[in-house]
C-alpha cells in the first residue's frame, strides 16, 4: 500500500470537519451561544511501547478557561458564525520558567529539518 504525501493530514483535518460538523447539527436548535473545545489529551493506550495522544472534542454550554494546546470555538447560531480562539503549544509559553523544572540557559540554536518536502509550511 503507498501513502502519498499529505494523505494522513488530509484524513485528519477530514475527520475534525466531520466531528465539527456533527456538534454544530446536534446543537442548530441552541439559541443561546455555546462553545466548542479541541484538545488533544493522554490516551490509556500506547504504540510499541510509546504513549498516545487521544483527540477530544466536545460541545460546552459554558465557556471553558482557555488552555495551551486548546482550541475554542464560540458557536452563535443566531449569527450562523463560530470564532476561534487558538492556543498553540508555542504561545502563551513562559520559556523562563522551565528553569523551575531544571532547563538550563543556552546560547546554542537548534534547526529543526524535515526530509518530506513543504511539510511545515502554512499558509
Amino acid at each position: 500500500m503507498r501513502q502519498e504525501t499529505g494523505e494522513t493530514r488530509d484524513a485528519i483535518i477530514e475527520a475534525d470537519n466531520k466531528m465539527l460538523q456533527d456538534i454544530l447539527n446536534a446543537n442548530s436548535s441552541r439559541t443561546s451561544k455555546y462553545w466548542i473545545v479541541l484538545f488533544a489529551k493522554p490516551s490509556k493506550r500506547s504504540v510499541d511501547g510509546k504513549p498516545t495522544l487521544i483527540k477530544h472534542m466536545k460541545a460546552y454550554p459554558k465557556r471553558p478557561s482557555s488552555q495551551v494546546g486548546m482550541l475554542i470555538g464560540e458557536v452563535d447560531n443566531k449569527k450562523g458564525s463560530v470564532e476561534w480562539e487558538v492556543n498553540m503549544p508555542q504561545a502563551p509559553m513562559d520559556f523562563n520558567a522551565l528553569g523551575a523544572l531544571g532547563a538550563k540557559a543556552s546560547n546554542d540554536v537548534v534547526t529543526e529539518t524535515t526530509t518530506i518536502p513543504q511539510a511545515y509550511i502554512t499558509k
